[in-house]
């Protein structure tokens, strides 16, 4: 339903609590004061509308994956070489402590409240239900990104202690299951809506964000009987949910396909949202406008986990690689997601030897690659009286990730051909087709290696390199680029280059609580290891 279509609006409500009310006795008609909107179930939803518009989204600048191997952004080279201090949080990461507190404060004052609105059992059950589930969504990605954290569940007030110490990691993911379980038991929300209820938080997001949560967790409690248990609940009740992996991979992401059946969570955006939807700045030089572009790039790392359309990958015996046409026959996925030398957008073919139209000096393809997932061609980035962007959605979690959340688990308390199954019924879209892992070459890292193309730019591999412990190996090397050459009119030729040395070191297990969080709080101390 596009519900942020509301969101300008929302931007002018002033929703204050816990402060002096004669500031707003005048009630001026663009402002409403916190008693207004619990005397009144349209302002109240007004209030949870926006509250959805805080749904972490990739779609605003710098990605999450742009601090893993997947995609190389300048702005996060103190990150990568591990040269930041907590006193002097990255852009990419300044968000990180500040937004998810600021909708989980929004979250309580919502839940508290909802009892005095005019309105009925029905509305109030389920209101409370999705701010309950969007205060844990937001606990989730706190303890993703630094592991222990203060566990608030209700709205401070300025006379009280706000010194909260931090609760344990084990503290809040058990705080999520238990809210998730009580949103399912309570059975409030639906399994799916229709009509002008799409997009609404539902069982099956539940479902999926207790397991999600539970399979990170399994990698530092070893439960991973729980995590299975948490991802086949969510399969079990498809007839309910509607759940099924889309038929195209690629198409899977654009507006036509909005709210399709692999949709589980996802933050909606409604068409030429004219705000900031700027996820067409990923587009190389000349396909965009001046301004920003290509700001997250894909790496040679990430291209070079891309098998072959045989399943094989390309330094494997067999794989028919060449190197002089390294992006030939290739799994489809890749093409479904990068723009590389020769392909095609919009019409245009990219020619991105460094100096053409679409890798100028003056805003250079660092690694010889720009994104094209989650892309929509049907939006044209050069009119510019949609400037802002196309209105597809970002995708949060989808069906074809709880599958391989399954297998996962599945594979760790030794239900291996099960693991396999849900694999290779990711690699069977029939848009991507690849060839079935056989039983006798089925392991862990292939499940990993499978989570990392399927789930390629997502927001979810910087996460799963953490709670695997391969930072050295994944986070610690260099992330790599293709050098373009020509000489005269012979073949252009293609070389692995490094673009930037890294350095991990076991501190960047965590991000570190900022400075100016631990200046307002000293109980956050002391702060993660390293920092």
């Amino acid at each position: 339903m596009k519900r942020y279509s509301l969101i300008i609006f929302l931007f002018v409500i002033v929703i204050t609590t816990g402060c002096k009310k004669d500031f707003l006795n005048s009630q001026p008609l663009d402002r409403f004061s916190d008693e207004d909107v619990y005397k009144d179930s349209t302002l109240t939803g007004l209030f949870l509308n926006n509250l959805y518009a805080n749904i972490p989204t990739e779609f605003g600048g710098t990605m999450r994956d742009a601090l893993s191997d997947q995609l190389y952004s300048s702005g996060n080279v103190s990150i990568y070489q591990n040269t930041f201090a907590a006193s002097t949080a990255p852009f990419g990461i300044s968000g990180a402590w500040n937004n998810p507190y600021i909708t989980i404060r929004r979250c309580n004052i919502l839940i508290a409240n909802i009892d005095r609105v005019p309105a009925s059992a029905k509305f109030k059950n389920q209101t409370r239900d999705e701010a309950r589930f969007l205060r844990a969504l937001n606990y989730a990605y706190l303890i993703n990104y630094f592991g222990a954290v203060p566990l608030i569940t209700k709205a401070q007030d300025l006379d009280e202690n706000l010194n909260v110490p931090r609760n344990s990691y084990t503290e809040v993911v058990n705080f999520i299951v238990s809210e998730m379980d009580d949103i399912n038991r309570a059975q409030y929300l639906a399994y799916k809506y229709t009509g002008a209820n799409i997009g609404r938080i539902t069982i099956g997001a539940a479902l999926a964000l207790k397991g999600r949560v539970l399979l990170y967790a399994a990698s530092y409690n070893n439960n991973w009987r729980a995590a299975y248990n948490a991802a086949k609940d969510l399969i079990d009740v498809q007839s309910k949910t509607g759940y099924a992996l889309f038929s195209n991979y690629e198409t899977m992401f654009y507006e036509a396909n909005d709210n399709n059946s692999e949709v589980i969570l996802d933050h909606q955006y409604k068409s030429n949202f004219q705000a900031y939807h700027v996820h067409h700045y990923n587009l190389p030089w000349g396909i965009v406008p001046p301004g920003p572009s290509a700001l997250n790039q894909p790496t040679q790392n990430i291209v070079n986990e891309y098998e072959m359309s045989n399943g094989k990958m390309i330094g494997e015996s067999g794989s028919n690689y060449d190197s002089a046409r390294p992006y030939v026959n290739r799994d489809p996925r890749f093409y479904a997601s990068i723009l590389y030398d020769g392909s095609t957008y919009l019409g245009k073919t990219l020619d991105f030897i460094p100096g053409s139209n679409y890798n100028p000096s003056s805003s250079p393809l660092t690694t010889g690659y720009a994104l094209k997932k989650m892309q929509d061609p049907a939006f044209n980035p050069l009119d510019l009286t949609k400037s802002y962007g196309g209105g597809q959605n970002y995708v949060l979690i989808r069906y074809a990730e709880i599958f391989l959340n399954l297998a996962e688990a599945a594979f760790h308390i030794g239900e291996i051909e099960e693991a396999r199954t849900y694999v290779n019924r990711v690699r069977a879209r029939p848009s991507v087709n690849m060839p079935e892992i056989p039983a006798t070459q089925f392991t862990l890292a292939k499940i990993m290696h499978e989570r990392n193309i399927e789930l390629a730019f997502e927001g979810t591999r910087l996460w799963d390199i953490r709670r695997w412990r391969l930072g050295p190996e994944l986070l610690g090397t260099p992330l790599k680029g293709i050098s373009i050459t020509q000489s005269g009119t012979n073949p252009r030729q293609y070389t692995e280059i490094p673009v930037l040395q890294r350095n991990f070191t076991d501190r960047l297990y965590l991000f570190p609580i900022y400075q100016a969080e631990v200046e307002k709080n000293p109980a956050l101390l002391p702060n993660n290891q390293g920092w």
